[in-house]
């Protein structure tokens, strides 16, 4: 098994896991998926945050830190893995140091903004990209969605400004462009191209009662 597929399936048997804890935020699931591909032994190394200066990267048109959510190592070859977790609001009570809270809790915040967020799943399989590119020791990587907010499963409509960034299940094209240049988020998230096709298979499981959605693509 190559060290994609390797760790494409053990991403998966993650979400897939039964009886799962809700977690609370990006950083959350980055820590909590970390852990858990370190326990299955099949790394040599499972690191966070790790920082490439965006300066070698060719064409890299945003000018910002690029730190990679979790990068695996299994001999001389690295996988980069990118985490996008997007939520809407939901309430409900806690258990904390084995004693039930009483009131209810925003457990998942209302995010919103999806097609931001759409842009910044899209944006990680551009840099994946470059990444890969750059360095001789990184054959591939992957990009991983996961939310509660069933829009970004939905069709987007040709007129809408980010159309080119959908997410719908099935196959999308190269181009990432907004399609009303003069908008605040075309001026704020610039439009960039993808080097090849990729396709999106959404998966469904739910976490302490809560519907879970998620994606993982390989680069």
């Amino acid at each position: 098994m190559t060290l994609v597929e390797q760790a494409k399936a053990d991403i998966q048997q993650y979400l897939d896991r039964k009886n799962g804890e809700l977690l609370f935020n990006e950083r959350d699931l980055q820590m909590h998926l970390a852990l858990h591909l370190i326990s299955t032994g099949h790394y040599n190394d499972v690191d966070v945050e790790y920082y490439v200066p965006f300066e070698e990267l060719d064409n890299y048109i945003w000018k910002n830190e690029l730190k990679l959510d979790i990068l695996l190592c299994k001999g001389d070859e690295f996988l980069p893995v990118e985490l996008k977790y997007k939520t809407k609001k939901h309430s409900q009570q806690l258990t904390r140091f084995k004693e039930h809270l009483e009131r209810q809790i925003d457990v998942l915040k209302n995010q919103g903004a999806q097609d931001l967020g759409m842009y910044d799943f899209w944006k990680d399989v551009r840099r994946v990209e470059l990444v890969r590119n750059r360095f001789a020791a990184v054959k591939s990587g992957l990009a991983v969605f996961v939310t509660n907010d069933s829009q970004y499963l939905n069709a987007t409509r040709k007129t809408s400004n980010n159309y080119l960034f959908s997410m719908e299940e099935g196959l999308h094209g190269t181009t990432r462009h907004w399609q009303q240049p003069e908008s605040t988020c075309a001026k704020t998230h610039p439009d960039f191209d993808l080097e090849k096709e990729y396709t999106i298979k959404w998966n469904h499981n739910a976490y302490e009662g809560v519907d879970f959605h998620y994606c993982i693509v390989e680069i």
